[in-house]
This record gives structure tokens, sequence and C-alpha cells, in this order.
């Protein structure tokens, strides 16, 4: 052999090994450029098929890089045409996801082979279910026993979840003991809403309490939800954990958590129009029980092995055609998740795009044998109420003077009963300036009296109920405008007696004089100053209030 054969072998191991980092070559020595790109799977939020592989270019910028994915897989497309008009904020800014949940910052967190989700702006990451059974390792949620949470995947539609180790058997006996000691009369344990027999609700046969942020037990569980779900934690989006005493017999007709589009009190909750809604439940399971007490999901398919033995119990214990015995069958005839002591479930109550899942209704299967205890918190995509935080708070001592019971209310969450008041007896309430509220009857059908709070009443207010009492944000002012420079001031007289009011430079003067329950409107000018007395008597002041054009010229001021 020549020199040169000789010599061939090794000028081709010199110029393979002195080919640049940028480069990879093969064995018979052919070399390919190397930008160190890596490839993903993109996928559109909350689902794990459709997948499209995409080579990342490190070049890039996170944001073109996401616009390029979304273009790539038409994530507008799972948007509904009014969400694509830009007049809610939907699309851009796309955010990535990555298959743990965690949200992509830089290109340096892309990792090769690894699965992308594009979610759009104004939208929450939705965990994707992938297979029956596929567990997901949340390793950076603390918790008490140091065993990492695990996401399992137990239904498809609705998308179901088990939310292993989220809590230990201790502190879901720590929950039920905070909820015993729930001093708040709006959140303490009573029955659950109302109907015919007192304050039970024909469809929903159990005790709650709820258990906010003065229970340290109930504030951990919430934050690690809120980790769970990949949300950043906001006190503002839970409603609080509600604990729940189901005994035997005891369950909760089928329902959906998330709320209709609109109501007839005004709050918008389609979130697609930039709505508010209940994004997503989380159930913790507080006991063991002996029988029943599953959360079913009556729209899925399940497992009917116990459907007939269940069936036979059930017919001994409810009436033919009952809601109880309808539950049963729907129970163990279709999807149900079995309650067993420190469980607990996620699932969602929207579809990606912000629509409500009909699939997400559910009930609280009758419990057959023993007790159940459980705890749900409702999670919300937004804060209901945006300008909350800007607004006064206002503590509210309700007095109830009528010679009934009723049942305290939100006028915008009426299906949410605060409390019950029964004659002669007060609730502490904390609120905000311009929130209404209605007190109704034990049957909710009949509205007793209704109450906004003001924040020119005061921050502490004490409102002694009375029937017919209407101090409603909706209240109408005379049809007269005020002229420019007026103040007209609409007074409601919720004291226990007649008042007068009188115009402080001449206060023999009276200018108005107001029965109990009544209103009357004062027109006056900036800076006039008034005071309010006992009617015909003049020795002690019971108010004083003035003309303040910078609040309006249109004003409202409740007396009691």
């Amino acid at each position: 052999m020549s020199i040169l054969g000789l010599l061939a072998p090794l000028a081709l191991l010199l110029s393979a090994e002195t080919v640049s980092d940028d480069h990879q070559c093969t064995a018979d020595g052919e070399c390919e450029l190397d930008s160190g790109r890596i490839t993903v799977t993109v996928f559109n939020n909350g689902v794990n098929d459709a997948g499209v592989p995409i080579e990342i270019d490190p070049t890039m910028d996170l944001t073109s890089i996401a616009d390029m994915m979304a273009e790539t897989i038409k994530a507008e497309d799972t948007l509904l045409p009014h969400q694509r008009t830009g007049d809610y904020g939907f699309g851009k800014p796309w955010k990535l996801y990555k298959d743990s949940g965690d949200k992509i910052s830089s290109i340096d967190e892309f990792e090769n082979d690894g699965k992308v989700y594009v979610v759009p702006n104004e939208l929450h990451f939705m965990w994707p279910t992938v297979e029956l059974n596929h567990t997901v390792v949340l390793t950076d949620i603390p918790t008490t026993n140091n065993l990492p949470v695990k996401l399992r995947t137990l239904n498809h539609s609705p998308k179901v979840f088990e939310i292993e180790n989220l809590l230990t058997p201790e502190e879901a006996e720590a929950l039920r003991e905070a909820a015993m000691h729930v001093e708040h009369a709006g959140n303490k344990f009573q029955r659950s809403t109302t109907g015919h027999t007192g304050n039970v609700d024909p469809f929903r046969t159990s005790d709650n309490a709820f258990v906010h942020s003065e229970s340290p037990i109930a504030v951990n569980l919430t934050k690690r939800a809120f980790q769970v779900l990949r949300m950043e934690y906001d006190s503002e989006l839970g409603d609080g954990i509600q604990v729940l005493r189901y005994n035997a017999s005891g369950g909760y007709r089928w329902h959906t958590d998330w709320f209709p589009e609109t109501t007839v009190y005004g709050r918008n909750h389609d979130v697609t129009r930039g709505g508010a809604n209940r994004f997503a439940t989380v159930f913790f399971y507080l006991s063991d029980v002996g029988l029943g007490g599953q959360t079913g999901f009556p729209e899925a398919e399940g497992d009917t092995s116990e459907l007939e033995s269940s069936l036979e119990k059930a017919r001994e214990m409810f009436k033919p055609r009952s809601w109880e015995l309808e539950a049963v069958e729907k129970c163990f005839g279709k999807f149900s998740v079995k309650p067993f002591k420190a469980r607990a479930i996620l699932f969602y109550s929207l579809h990606p795009n912000g629509k409500g899942d009909p699939m997400s209704m559910h009930t609280g299967c009758p419990v057959l044998e023993g007790q159940k205890w459980a705890a749900n918190l409702w999670i919300w995509n937004k804060r209901r109420d945006p300008e909350r935080g800007e607004r006064k708070k206002i503590e509210a001592t309700f007095i109830n003077t009528m010679d009934e019971p009723c049942l305290v209310s939100w006028v915008t969450n009426p299906r949410h009963v605060q409390g019950r008041i029964d004659p002669g007896k007060q609730m502490h309430m904390s609120t905000y300036d311009s929130d209404s509220f209605v007190f109704r009857d034990l049957d909710r059908v009949k509205v007793l009296a209704k109450w906004t709070a003001y924040e020119s009443n005061g921050l502490k207010q004490v409102v002694r109920l009375r029937k017919g009492m209407d101090d409603f944000q909706d209240t109408t002012f005379d049809a007269t405008e005020p002229k420019a420079g007026e103040v007209h001031i609409q007074l409601i007289n919720g004291l226990d007696h007649k008042i007068d009011v009188v115009w402080m430079p001449q206060p023999d003067t009276v200018v108005a004089s107001l029965d109990t329950g009544t209103t009357a409107t004062v027109r006056t000018f900036d800076g006039h100053e008034f005071g309010v007395y006992k009617s015909n008597d003049r020795t002690t002041k019971l108010r004083e209030f003035k003309g303040d054009i910078s609040k309006g010229q249109k004003q409202r001021l409740s007396l009691s």
C-alpha cells in the first residue's frame, strides 16, 4: 500500500476531530450542521391528542416561538368566534406550559422530546387527562408527611383527577375540628340551605360550615389546591373551604358548580366574554363511608357492578320516585368516585375555552351506611368583583326585628345562603361598600327585606331588619334632576322611631320628617350641613351629614 493510502484514514480521523461543535458527524465522515435546536410536541390547552412535533430555533425569542406554535396547531380554532375579535383579551400573548404544568418563561426551559401546551391569554392552564390512571408527580408541593403529590387521571369527560397525598388523615381530622369551632354566625355549622320543614333543603340533606382564613389548615390546603391547578394563590379566587357532614340517607341532588352565563342579578358569568365563573372544584373526603356517599357524575359511563345490591338497600330507605332513589341509580350506574378518608379529587367545571361543561354535572350520592364528612373548595377563573379591592370594607351587624326567621344572601349569589337569623337574634357580616343583600323566608320564596352597604353610613353599621325594608342600590330617586351645584340626598330611616332632619343654621326648621322604614330626598347644595334628631326631641343629635358634591349629585344615606 502506498504511503498516501496509509495516511488517508489518519487524515479522515483528524478531519472529524477538528470539526466544529456545531456539526455532528457519522462514522463514514459525513457531517450535518447542528444549531442547537430541540424538538417538542405541541398541544392545545387541556388536550393530549393532535399534537404537532415542532423544532425550536433557539435564535427566536419566546414570544415569537409561542406565536409560531399557536399558529401551527391552530390554537385560535379552540376559541369561539367572539373570543377571536380581541375585544376580551383572548389569544395573544400566548402562554406555554410543560407537561409538568410549569409555565415556560425562557427558551432554556424547553426539553427535547418534551410536551408543550399552548394556553390563550386570559385563560388558565388545564391538565390533560392523557389516559386513565396516567399520573403526574408534582414534587414542588410541600406536604406534612413529605410524600409527593400525585395527579392521577380518573375520567376523561368530565376531566376528573385523584390528587394523591394532598392531605393526611390527621389533616382531615383537623379540618373537621376546625369546622366545629367556626364562630362566625354566617359560616358556622348549620343545615345546608332551606326547605319546607325548618331550614332543610329538599335536595340537599347535610350540615355545612365555611372554614376561612381563621383556620391554618384551611389556608394550607387551599394553597396546595392552587399549586395543583398551577394557579397563583389568590384568596379572592376561592369561596373558602366548605365542610359538609352527611348522615345516613343524606346527599345532594345533581347540579353543576358553574353558574349560568348571565343572571337576573346582573353579574357576568360568561368567561368567554370576560366574566367570572367557577373554574374547578377540589373535593376533600374527610372520613370513610360504609356505603354510598360517592361523588357521582351521571353523564359519564362507569362501573355498574354494585348497582342492583345498592338499589335494593336504597328502596328500603327512600320513597319511590324520590330524588334520592334516582340519585342512587345514577351514582351506582354511572361514573362515581368513592370516598375514603384523606382522599381528594379535582374536576373542572369549564371547558378549556371558558364555556361551562355540562358533563361536570355531579351529585353527592346519598349515604346508605355510616356518615360522610367531606369538604369542597370552588376556585374561580378570576376575581368576581375586580373593583372590590378599591372599595371600603364594612362590618355589618344584622338584627332581625321581624316575627319570623330569615335567610341572608348576597343579591349577586342568592344560591349561597350566608346564614339564618331567628327573630330577636343577630348576625355579623364583613362586606364592602355597595354590596347588596336580600333577606328571605325559610322557603326562599318571599323577600322579607333588602339592604345595601354604603360607606357613607360608616365602616361599622347596625342594621335592624324590618319587613318591607328596601334599601337597594336601584332604589329610585325623585324624578327631579339636580340642577347645577345641587346635591340630592336620599335618606332612609332604618331606626325604630320617627326622625326629624333639620338644617344646622336653623335647627328649629325641620326640612324632613321620616317614619320608620320610609325615605325622603333632601335637595341642598355643596357644604350645607344637617342634623338628625328623634322626632320632637332636640336634646340628643343622632347623626350629622352634609352635602358633598365630590360624591356626586345623587347620594343615599341610610340612618341606622
